[in-house]
């Protein structure tokens, strides 16, 4: 299966596509975390997006591109969390999956409520070690991370004025590439503010259903 889930910031998308990806034994590609390992490792592509994620603005479709397609031709099936996020990218993505013979099954959209986001993302800490999120309502015990006893930190991107740019961002963005993949069929939607073991569920129940639908697909053509 190739899945992309889409959503904005702190929908919760990267959540769901770690877990779906141990699940499911699909390789999952987070563009974030990709693209923040290129920046703590100050690459030069790092260089280049630093004052772009600071600022809580998009990465130029160029350099997203640059990290991931090697990425995704190597990988057969895979979960994509934070890419495409606009009609540019989504359209250089099938061109890449078609020079490979290869095509997305499913889209999902995780929808959300602004202030959820706001609330979410304003009160998230992350491990200054390991990198596990919390939530500043829900800390663990002496406010150190339960895995590894690190301390926890909050990323300059996720105060309130950055975040709101981000959500305008995102939604500058996002309706032509809802438009582009509910015209090809493969697109659907999953609450985003239900709790994270119902939204996993949700999706899941697409995904069992995509993978049938795939089955009978290629049956047919061979019979």
């Amino acid at each position: 299966m190739r899945v992309v889930l889409l959503g904005p910031p702190g929908s919760g998308k990267g959540t769901q596509a770690e877990k779906l990806g141990n699940r499911l034994n699909l390789f999952h590609i987070s563009t974030g975390d990709i693209i923040r390992e290129a920046v703590n490792k100050r690459t030069s592509v790092g260089e280049q997006i630093k004052d772009f994620l600071n600022r809580g603005e998009l990465v130029p479709d160029s350099v997203v591109l640059k990290l991931l397609m090697g990425i995704i031709k190597k990988n057969e099936e895979f979960i994509l969390d934070g890419f495409p996020r606009n009609l540019q990218q989504a359209k250089q993505l099938d061109a890449v999956l078609g020079e490979e013979n290869k095509e997305l099954d499913l889209v999902i959209n995780l929808k959300i409520d602004e202030g959820a986001i706001l609330h979410r993302l304003n009160g998230r800490l992350t491990c200054s070690q390991c990198g596990k999120v919390y939530h500043i309502d829900n800390l663990p015990s002496g406010k150190r991370c339960e895995l590894c006893g690190a301390s926890l930190y909050q990323r300059k991107d996720d105060n309130i004025d950055i975040i709101k740019r981000r959500i305008n961002v995102y939604k500058e963005s996002i309706f032509p590439l809802i438009e582009y993949y509910r015209k090809k069929g493969i697109l659907h939607y999953i609450q985003g503010e239900m709790s994270p073991e119902k939204v996993f569920r949700g999706i899941m129940t697409l995904i069992e259903k995509r993978k049938n639908e795939v089955m009978e697909e290629t049956w047919l053509r061979k019979n």
